[in-house]
């Protein structure tokens, strides 16, 4: 190997180096709270904050994946969500949804249908949910804005037994709302989500489920 060929090799391999340290660490801690983090980190194109929280729950990953599974009862506890209905199932590692967010006034309510894939890695004991808002799926209400985005839930199950959850979405919520506005209080929606997330599991319906592709 020449000396322009090796140089291009060590200039493409920190050029790597450098992009997998921005992709990891530009998230900036925002709020600390009852045990619960939340990061955010620079606006892309649509101007509206990424978010990201964790917390640590004492219960296993078959309870928070039947928390997830229970789209109806997405309102007792998803920030803001005032109704939420199953459109599509496929065993339990695919479901796609729709639900319905509250917005502030003077702005209309949100709405999106969202898809949810469930991968499992045992050699990590870590369970990934993967969020996509579907833009090509129909829904009856034209009459609300719909949303875009994506995300993330990831339940890794630690050496002490505990449960770390992770909590991610990227969201542009159309319409009319300014990204400074959201952005000042894009801390709140995982927030409030979390803490809800660890009274609803100790619901005694979450505490019998098992699932075939865990294990």
């Amino acid at each position: 190997m020449n000396r322009t060929n090796t140089y291009i090799i060590l200039l493409l391999q920190g050029v790597f180096r450098f992009s997998m340290s921005q992709a990891t660490d530009d998230w900036e801690l925002q709020r600390e709270e009852n045990g619960i983090k939340v990061f955010t980190k620079e606006a892309g194109d649509s101007g509206f904050k990424p978010f990201k929280a964790t917390v640590i729950l004492n219960h296993s990953v078959e309870e928070f994946a039947s928390v997830l599974y229970d789209i109806e009862g997405l309102s007792d506890w998803a920030y803001e969500i005032k109704t939420s209905k199953i459109f599509e199932k496929s065993g339990d590692t695919l479901q796609i949804y729709y639900a319905e967010a509250k917005a502030p006034f003077p702005f209309k309510n949100r709405d999106g249908v969202y898809q949810n894939k469930f991968q499992w890695n045992g050699a990590a004991k870590t369970l990934l949910v993967k969020i996509d808002l579907l833009d090509n799926y129909k829904v009856e209400n034209t009459d609300l804005v719909a949303i875009t985005g994506n995300g993330f839930w990831r339940a890794t199950l630690l050496d002490s037994g505990e449960l770390e959850v992770t909590f991610m979405m990227a969201v542009d919520p159309g319409g009319e709302i300014p990204a400074w506005m959201a952005n000042m209080v894009v801390d709140d929606s995982p927030y409030v989500t979390l803490l809800n997330l660890r009274e609803i599991i100790k619901k005694p319906k979450y505490k019998v489920k098992t699932y075939s592709f865990m294990y």
